[in-house]
């Protein structure tokens, strides 16, 4: 197949990282440097040289622009350079972090424990849960702050910590972070 329409609008550098040899590939580069350009065009070349199937590539980005913009991006590249997909390129495994975990989380929801009609809270969700908490608990907001709890929760995720897995050793202000937490994780369940 005819790759000149992939690597020749690229320059050195992108070149380099485009037909690099297969296998995993982490592009690190400054804003404005062509990094969603060569991972369109790194990706068509994979699969234009048939050293992956359009299935078998995980593209990953960090904002949704970014990643619309790729998709967008690598349709148009397939269709000018002739490669056919027996489904449509949005189909790919093309997104941010957060969206592909969030693919993963539906077409696994059993294996994660989770309902099939499961929720992700964005974090305003998330603090006006926690804000319903706290009322439900009989707790001041001026004493017990929505963001102070949530930022609690949070790091307590971070960590894999769950409410049931930490001790408050007497503590009056992590006893109530606990109780919070607790009441949080049942209300999400």
């Amino acid at each position: 197949m005819d790759v000149t329409e992939i690597i020749d609008p690229l320059n050195d550098a992108q070149r380099a990282a485009v037909t690099a040899p297969s296998g995993h590939l982490l592009v690190l580069a400054g804003a404005g440097s062509g990094k969603t350009r060569v991972l369109v065009h790194r990706i068509a070349w994979l699969l234009a040289t048939r050293e992956a199937t359009p299935f078998g590539i995980l593209a990953v980005t960090f904002t949704n622009k970014a990643a619309s913009e790729m998709r967008t991006r690598l349709g148009a590249m397939l269709d000018r350079i002739g490669v056919m997909l027996e489904r449509p390129a949005g189909d790919m495994w093309v997104g941010t972090f957060h969206g592909l975990a969030h693919r993963l989380l539906r077409a696994h929801w059993r294996d994660a424990g989770l309902q099939k009609g499961f929720q992700i809270l964005d974090g305003e969700d998330q603090l006006r849960c926690i804000r319903r908490v706290l009322r439900d608990l009989d707790l001041d907001e001026q004493r017990w702050p929505p963001r102070q709890a949530q930022g609690f929760i949070n790091a307590r995720k971070d960590e894999g910590l769950r409410a049931g897995h930490i001790e408050d050793r007497g503590d009056f202000w992590l006893e109530r972070m606990i109780r919070v937490y607790a009441a949080y994780q049942e209300t999400c369940e």
